[in-house]
């Protein structure tokens, strides 16, 4: 799996979110080297599901919705990334790959995978600084 831009930069905003301090748009766009209009687009979607909370005017800007170590990596993942079968094989119908030991094994990994995912939390990768 790999994830896409939109959800990298989701985590990282949750990343630097952490800290309990407000961070505005501008600051969180300078800080992770994003265009203010992705982030602006990701903080949204991360508010609709309750990972963020944003204020608006003096002292204003976003913070996480609920603490970090409640929010899995997993369910960020989830948030911004479509489902992915793991058919790496190339095959296009999923009926062909019901008796494929090959498939049951990418079945396994790709549970491990989601599994290590959702053990993790934003607390776990919290970034103090980045300028």
């Amino acid at each position: 799996m790999k994830i896409n831009a939109v959800t990298h930069g989701a985590l990282r905003i949750l990343m630097i979110c952490g800290d309990g301090e407000a961070v505005t748009l501008p600051e969180m766009a300078r800080r992770l080297g994003m265009a203010e209009t992705r982030v602006a687009k990701s903080c949204g979607a991360l508010a609709r599901a309750g990972l963020l909370v944003g204020r608006r005017g003096r002292g204003g800007g976003y913070q996480l919705g609920r603490p970090a170590a409640q929010i899995s990596v997993l369910s960020v993942i989830d948030l911004f990334e479509p489902d992915d079968d793991m058919r790496i094989c190339g095959r296009l119908a999923a009926a062909a790959c019901q008796d494929c030991a090959f498939g049951d094994a990418c079945a396994g990994a790709y549970r491990a995978m989601r599994a290590e995912l959702a053990a993790i939390s934003v607390a776990d990768i919290l970034l103090d600084h980045i300028d």
